[in-house]
């Protein structure tokens, strides 16, 4: 039975990327009667082929009408967002449930467009309500005062500026110098692989913080 449970919450996790995706991706312009299609085609996609994960495969990762090749990026994303929740449900506690939500789709809103909208800060009001009492306030006005001086001579975002203030805010100053030191490598990665000097931090902060929360959680609970 746990491993049901297990299977359910994995597929519920995918199924919650693939969501946020398409909101990060149609936000302000959302439709409730919006149907999955084609990017290359628009096609409106059949039932199998909109399956977390295994609809890539099946269709052979590429277009049934186009032929055009799919992007499986969003089989690895949805796969990550399965196991994710399963970590969750691993430790027992989903209260910074609502504050990776957020992380998920500034991502991909910075991912597709190069900004976010701030109005998904709200997606992390619970997390911070569950951990007020241990908000790490001092830490959280330091990284956001240093960073907007930044901001004012260096091509930092302020988008960037405010989500790591919230990651400063939830984390300890330890947690946040790993999550910002891994996401500086994964920019220093993509810099050397594709010579690119421009950057959109936040998908990369949204890995970092993936990464570094459960190995911290598994190392020093």
């Amino acid at each position: 039975m746990i491993y049901f449970l297990y299977l359910l919450f994995f597929i519920l996790g995918a199924c919650i990327i693939s969501f946020l995706k398409v909101i990060a991706h149609d936000y302000p312009q959302i439709s409730l009667s919006r149907r999955s299609h084609c990017d290359y085609c628009s096609r409106i996609l059949r039932w199998f082929e909109i399956i977390p994960i295994i609809g890539y495969f099946i269709v052979h990762g590429k277009c049934i009408s186009c032929k055009n090749q799919l992007d499986f990026k969003n089989s690895i994303f949805e796969f990550t967002g399965g196991l994710t929740l399963c970590f969750f449900l691993y430790i027992g506690d989903f209260s910074y449930l609502p504050f990776f939500l957020m992380l998920v789709i500034l991502g991909f809103s910075d991912s597709f467009f190069g900004y976010i909208y701030p109005i998904f800060y709200l997606l992390a009001l619970p997390s911070l309500l569950l951990h007020f009492h241990f908000l790490h306030w001092l830490t959280a006005l330091i990284i956001y005062l240093s960073l907007t001086l930044l901001h004012k001579k260096y091509p930092l975002g302020l988008g960037d500026v405010e989500v790591l203030t919230i990651i400063g805010l939830l984390f300890d100053l330890n947690s946040f110098l790993n999550i910002l030191l891994l996401a500086c490598s994964f920019c220093l990665v993509q810099y050397f692989w594709y010579k690119k000097r421009a950057f959109r931090f936040i998908p990369y902060l949204t890995w970092s913080t993936g990464i570094i929360y459960p190995l911290s959680y598994l190392m020093f609970r």
